[in-house]
This record gives structure tokens, C-alpha cells and sequence, in this order.
């Protein structure tokens, strides 16, 4: 089953903290992995509605080391 994590990139110009949805675990005949190889808009209007940067879809596991601490 996909998996949806947040990869946060260095800090911008004045702006909030940027940002990338990473999914995962996509295989590559699912359906979301096909969606987005089909429609190269759906990634700009996802990340559109979501303030990300990009949308990154992974087939593999995408470990982001930072998601596994704790941050304050």
C-alpha cells in the first residue's frame, strides 16, 4: 500500500518552510503510480493545492530520516 511521507527542504527567503509530498510503495501497476504517469499535470496540481514543491512517486520504499525524529 502507497505511503504518503513530507520530505522538508532548506528554509526559503521569508517564506514557511518548503516542502515535497513523497509517495511510495507505489507499485509500478497500481493505480496511483499509472495516474501519475498518464497526467503530468497531476503532479503541479496537487502540489498546487497542497503549498508543496513537488509530488515525488517512488515504486520502492523511500526512507527520509528525518520523518523518523523528533524536531522542535
Amino acid at each position: 500500500m502507497p505511503r504518503l511521507q513530507i520530505l522538508q527542504l532548506p528554509e526559503g527567503g521569508g517564506e514557511e518552510r518548503p516542502f515535497a509530498l513523497v509517495i511510495d510503495q507505489a507499485p509500478l501497476d497500481g493505480p496511483l503510480y499509472r495516474r501519475f504517469a498518464e497526467d503530468v499535470d497531476l503532479n503541479d496540481s496537487i502540489a498546487a493545492r497542497t503549498g508543496a514543491r513537488a509530488v515525488l512517486v517512488f515504486e520502492d520504499n523511500v526512507d527520509i530520516p528525518a520523518n523518523g525524529e523528533v524536531t522542535r
